[in-house]
This record gives structure tokens, C-alpha cells and sequence, in this order.
């Protein structure tokens, strides 16, 4: 029930703290056209084009571009996607502080102002991107875990079927489990002050390792909701404008529903920390009321 009570509560803190939203949506709209530069979704090349005549009829043949034109374009979208994954950190990681303090605060019964939010964020950003990118690793590490039944089932095929299938089912809350551990790194840091706190996740997740894996699925059901408004919006918007201009309207249209993602993933994880921090209280209690011969 705790990571059905954290999924409930986070859309009521979001609802109750509409500012929230604000933050996200400022961090959405300054990188869409950042995105938009530097991601684009199509490449532009020049065909190569051969003519021969044969009678009286001239041929034109015309070819895609070929293998160092390829390795170019390549070289350039990730380029420009290094770029962007670098400002996009150092971006949110100012954010993501502003917006997870502004709801524990809330939870305090104190509503800081957008500019003490922002403040936070900027004096906080280097401790936010250093946990993500440890967290990142992390993330890594574990799912490669459940790739290892996987990628020997794949070399002793057909015998090795039973293995991908058991990495399959082993991958699926391995990775919940990362979702939810990496969703209270932040919380406990901005809660306690310390870089140190957001490795107490560890502590959280595995002795409640049922609700994280719940909470994991359901952060999955969310974002994929929100994925499903926004991709329409983008598919029609650049199929009806030309190629330059499709991509930018595109990218600030999806920003509004981008800014739900962030504070969306964000506010869930401090709802979630909080009732992990109730579900810890209530232990702590029956422990102490069977010490006491006390049985509820």
C-alpha cells in the first residue's frame, strides 16, 4: 500500500503546489530550442548524383551518402547530444533541488518563494549533479546484471532460451528498484543537507523492497501516460510545418508536457520518501509496543 499512498500523494502535492509546475515548465521551455539546435531529428546530406547517356535517353542515377559522410553525421549528433546531455544536467540539477525542496517544504507548512526555490537550486546544483551521475552509474551496473543471464542464454541458444527469459523477469524489478532508489536520492539530500544522506536510499529501498518495486511500476505507468499526450503532438506538428521551423514549434509544444515529466518524477520521489519515512515510524513502533508485550 505505500507505493500506491506515495503515487496518490504525489499528484496531490502537485495540484497543491502549482508553482512547482512553474519551475519545471521555465526549465522545459529554455531547453526545447537548445534541444531542437543541437538534437535535430533529421540530418541533412547531399545525394550524390551521376549522369550516363545511352542512345538518346541521358540516365541519372542518384546515391545515398556514403561511408565518411555517414561516420560525419554521426560524429555530429553526438556531438551536439553530448552538448545537450551536459547543459540539460547542469540545467535540472538547479531545478530538480528548487523543485524537490519547494515540496518537502510544503510538507513543513512553508511555501518559499520561487526565487529562494531558484537560489537553493544554484548554491545546490553541483551536489544534484554529482548524486545523479553516481545514481546514473549505479543504474547501470545493476540492469547489467540482469543482462548477464540474457547475453549468455543469447550465446548457448537454443538451450539458452530458459536464461534470456529468466534475465528478462530478473531485469524488469531490477529496474523498478533503480527507478524508485534513484527517485529518493535527491529528497534525502535536500532534506539533510548532506551528499552523503542521498546513499541512505539504499537503507530505504531494501528494507522495503515490495513497495519499491510497486512504486518503480507506477512511476513507469506515469511517465509512459504523459509520453502518450505529448508524442501525437509532436508527430502532427512537424508532419504540417516544413523540416526548421516544424522542429522548433514542435520542441516548445512538447515543453509543457515535458515540464509534467520533470516534477512529475521529481515530487513523486519526495512522496514517496516521506511515506517510506512513515512506513520506518510505524515500525519503529510495533517493535517498541512487542518489547513491551503489547500485540495489536
Amino acid at each position: 500500500m505505500g507505493a500506491i499512498d506515495a503515487f496518490v500523494k504525489t499528484f496531490s502535492l502537485i495540484l497543491e503546489n502549482k508553482r512547482l509546475y512553474l519551475l519545471a515548465l521555465i526549465l522545459a521551455l529554455i531547453l526545447a530550442p537548445i534541444g531542437a539546435y543541437l538534437v535535430p531529428n533529421e540530418l541533412s546530406y547531399n545525394y550524390n548524383q551521376t549522369s550516363m547517356q545511352k542512345g538518346n535517353v541521358i540516365v541519372e542515377e542518384y546515391g545515398g551518402p556514403s561511408e565518411d559522410e555517414l561516420m560525419d553525421l554521426f560524429t555530429q549528433l553526438m556531438k551536439g547530444l553530448a552538448v545537450y546531455l551536459l547543459i540539460t544536467m547542469v540545467l535540472s540539477s538547479i531545478f530538480e533541488y528548487g523543485v524537490v525542496k519547494g515540496a518537502l517544504a510544503h510538507l513543513a507548512g512553508e511555501e518559499p518563494s520561487l526565487g529562494e526555490l531558484l537560489g537553493e537550486g544554484v548554491r545546490h546544483f553541483i551536489g544534484v549533479f554529482i548524486i545523479n551521475l553516481i545514481y546514473s552509474l549505479i543504474a547501470l551496473a545493476f540492469i547489467g546484471v540482469a543482462f548477464i543471464p540474457i547475453a549468455v542464454g543469447v550465446m548457448t541458444l537454443p538451450a539458452g532460451g530458459v536464461l534470456i527469459f529468466l534475465g528478462l523477469v530478473l531485469l524488469l524489478p531490477i529496474a523498478a528498484l533503480v527507478t524508485s532508489l534513484s527517485a529518493l536520492s535527491i529528497p534525502l539530500y535536500a532534506d539533510k543537507g548532506k551528499v552523503g544522506a542521498a546513499f541512505e536510499a539504499f537503507g530505504l529501498v531494501f528494507r522495503n523492497i515490495l513497495s519499491s518495486i510497486g512504486f518503480g511500476f507506477l512511476m513507469w505507468v506515469g511517465i509512459i501516460g504523459v509520453g502518450m499526450i505529448s508524442a501525437p503532438i509532436a508527430f502532427v506538428t512537424e508532419a504540417f510545418l516544413n523540416q526548421g521551423a516544424g522542429v522548433y514549434v514542435s520542441a516548445l509544444l512538447q515543453a509543457p508536457f515535458n515540464a509534467l515529466l520533470y516534477v512529475f518524477i521529481w515530487v513523486a520521489g519526495v512522496a514517496f520518501y516521506k511515506e517510506l519515512q512513515r512506513m520506518e515510524e510505524l515500525k519503529k513502533v510495533d517493535v517498541e509496543l512487542a518489547e513491551l508485550g503489547i500485540d495489536i
